[in-house]
């Protein structure tokens, strides 16, 4: 983990709930305040601890980002890697859209903070795009044989379908998180759906 200093607190019941608390409070203050206006005084006393216990767990404030980072990347790396077909071609996107709904839904403050910090760092920049190009990369595998003959990149497509879902979701459009999430499910399915079948007719 990027950052992240472990010292034999990490390895203790007591340790893992202080890392804990800091991390959701970290998360709290930049959602709140942005990564670039939190200050690591804010992120302790939202956790209540000291600044001593705070570097005992982080070496600073990106590390902790960093680390909020991982486990939205790691719950998006997994969507990537679980089957993505099946015998009904539309229920299978559907629910391909459903698990990046899930969790961009879940992890929407953090990758709302994120975006902000890659704007102006390049670490975060280059973590965004490894973490981005993984999914889109696997989109564009999906559609490379619907696309075969067609004037348009499945890269280019699959960057343009994933913007769809990180910002209906991310960026509060649809309400998702406090709505119907099913519904911004189908909406999506159908968007994606009737994307790809127009550029298919489009022939080279």
């Amino acid at each position: 983990m990027a950052g992240d200093r472990g010292g034999p607190a990490r390895r203790t019941s007591r340790g893992e709930r202080t890392r804990g608390r800091l991390l959701e409070a970290a998360r709290q203050v930049m959602a709140a305040r942005g990564f670039g206006a939190a200050r690591i005084e804010d992120i302790v006393a939202a956790a209540g601890v000291s600044h001593g216990t705070f570097y005992t767990y982080f070496e600073n404030k990106a590390a902790i980002l960093d680390a909020l980072i991982d486990t939205a990347a790691a719950q998006l790396q997994a969507v990537v890697d679980e089957p993505w077909d099946g015998p009904d071609g539309q229920a299978a996107i559907e629910a391909v859209i459903g698990r990046f709904v899930r969790v961009f839904a879940e992890h929407a403050d953090v990758v709302r903070v994120w975006l902000e910090a890659s704007a102006n760092d390049a670490h975060f920049a280059a973590r965004l795009t490894e973490v981005r190009g993984g999914y889109v990369g696997r989109v564009a595998e999906v559609l490379a044989p619907a696309l075969t003959g067609t004037t348009h990149d499945p890269t280019l497509a699959a960057g343009a379908l994933v913007a769809m879902v990180e910002g209906a979701v991310t960026q509060g459009v649809t309400g998702a998180r406090d709505g119907d999430p099913a519904a911004v499910v189908r909406t999506l399915r159908s968007l994606w759906v009737g994307g790809v079948l127009r550029l298919a007719e489009d022939a080279g």
